[in-house]
């Protein structure tokens, strides 16, 4: 299925209500963006953090909680990034 929406002054477009169902993303939540070729994907950062999760050998024990926290840290810290001085 394909969908389009318009893009504001600001930059912004709104994600169609299937599309956030489907990835089950509310208002005011943080989405990633992933480039993929010539095309961007858009995730839910619970997709990510899963789709990472084992990836990496290590001895510390597997906690979701602190790894939702460090991509919401790891998201905002690159947002800040993006605005004007």
């Amino acid at each position: 299925m394909i969908y389009t929406s318009t893009l504001t002054q600001k930059g912004q477009a709104t994600i169609p209500v299937s599309i956030r169902n489907r990835l089950a993303i509310n208002p005011g939540e943080k989405v990633v963006f992933e480039e993929k070729g010539e095309e961007i994907v858009i995730k839910n950062p619970t997709q990510l953090v899963e789709e990472l999760a084992g990836s990496l050998k290590t001895n510390i024990k597997w906690d979701k909680k602190k790894a939702f926290e460090a991509v919401g840290k790891m998201l905002a810290e690159n947002y800040l990034k993006t605005l004007p001085k």
